[in-house]
């Protein structure tokens, strides 16, 4: 292979990864890994030591002319090492080059090829259901654009916004409260702002409820599912929010909350800020970077410190997975993709998984991901994913 061809298949791989590559370019990388074991090898290893490595160095602050000359210079001698150190503003720094593109090798080949509407199924789409105080339901996408004056606040709907709540006057504080509740079903995402200015994204299988505007000392939410709060501050009236295991009181913070039915356990965990998290046993007071849990069965309220990566990457459109296990991960891609998964052997459900990879990808390309990093590998029965242990 000539000098401008490996210059070629650089940047080729770059575009795959960032997700901008043409199919000429796929293409061009589908071949190029195909044709010599060499490439395949450090291809496939390259990508599986870099998702081990969890963020361990972000892709842009690697000085690239460096690593495209090393990277050419590996593939003319076919070494079989693979650590690149770089001096990075003076400060030495140690990282893995990596190239995050579907893998197109054909080291397994799936039993039942995934159906055509499957292996085409992408998630996130942004959808959802806002049911009004009198039971009224407005069925909200990425394109709704509407009005409606809510009892002195102006509910809008904007073309790729969401939703937003405005208060237009004041309001009696013995008038009853309305509230509304916003409902996003598996495989949809949306965001509003409440009328104190606090932005909500809400994930997959969530609902939230709240009042069409804040009146009294406190501003109170009740979630199910996952949600990320960014808070607007009010030191005179902190925010609260309810799930049916901890309640969680801030002044203005960002933070995530996890809380779906039929799971085990609640999770909130701090971006920013400072929050109290509480339940009828215990509380704790949170800091940057730490996660209160609490499991169903226990009651028990346990703080760790956490990759604040792996548990709001979601927000970002990012799938960040830290040696998670595949019984808990075909969960969350269940919900995002609104597909189910069935384990062939319980041995499989144990299989660990580290990786990240943009949610926009479409199903095919997740499962396909998995496999190639993972040993499972999966088989389509109808519209059910079944789960097997390689």
């Amino acid at each position: 292979m000539g000098m401008e061809i490996q210059k070629d298949i650089f940047y080729d791989i770059q575009a795959c990864w960032k997700g901008t590559a043409t199919d000429e370019e796929t293409e061009r990388v589908r071949q190029w890994i195909e044709e010599d074991e060499c490439n395949r090898l450090e291809y496939e290893r390259l990508t599986r030591v870099y998702y081990r490595l969890n963020y361990a160095l972000a892709w842009d602050t690697v000085d690239m002319e460096g690593v495209k000359s090393r990277f050419m210079r590996n593939l003319k001698t076919k070494t079989k090492r693979y650590v690149w150190v770089y001096t990075l503003g003076g400060v030495a720094a140690a990282c893995l080059l990596f190239f995050a593109i579907t893998i197109w090798l054909n080291s397994h080949e799936r039993q039942e090829p995934l159906s055509l509407n499957l292996a085409q199924t992408i998630g996130g789409h942004s959808s959802a259901m806002l049911i009004l105080h009198d039971g009224q339901r407005v069925k909200l996408s990425a394109d709704s654009s509407f009005s409606l004056e809510l009892k002195g606040t102006l509910l809008k709907g904007k073309k790729g916004a969401g939703l937003s709540y405005e208060v237009t006057d004041r309001m009696d504080q013995q008038e009853d409260i309305e509230y509304n509740t916003l409902v996003v079903p598996r495989g949809g995402e949306y965001f509003l702002t409440l009328s104190d200015g606090t932005k909500v994204w809400l994930n997959s299988e969530t609902e939230l409820s709240y009042p069409v505007r804040f009146t009294g000392l406190q501003r109170e939410v009740r979630v199910k599912g996952e949600a990320f709060f960014e808070v607007n501050r009010d030191t005179l009236h902190p925010f609260i929010v309810h799930t049916s295991q901890l309640t969680t009181r801030v002044l203005g913070t960002s933070f995530n909350v996890m809380a779906y039915d039929g799971e085990s356990s609640t999770e909130v965990t701090l971006v920013s800020g400072e929050v109290e998290v509480a339940n009828q046993k215990e509380k704790c007071v949170l800091k940057p970077g730490w996660q209160a849990m609490t499991s169903s069965v226990s009651g028990k309220i346990e703080e760790r410190k956490v990759n604040l990566s792996v548990y709001v990457s979601w927000k970002e459109g990012l799938f960040d997975f830290n040696e998670m296990s595949l019984e808990e991960l075909v969960v969350k891609l269940g919900r995002w993709y609104d597909v189910d998964f069935f384990f062939a052997n319980a041995k499989a459900k144990k299989v660990k998984f580290t990786g990240a990879i943009k949610r926009s990808n479409s199903l095919r390309f997740m499962l396909d991901f998995v496999e190639k990093t993972s040993d499972v590998y999966f088989k389509v029965n109808g519209n059910v994913i079944q789960v097997y242990e390689k």
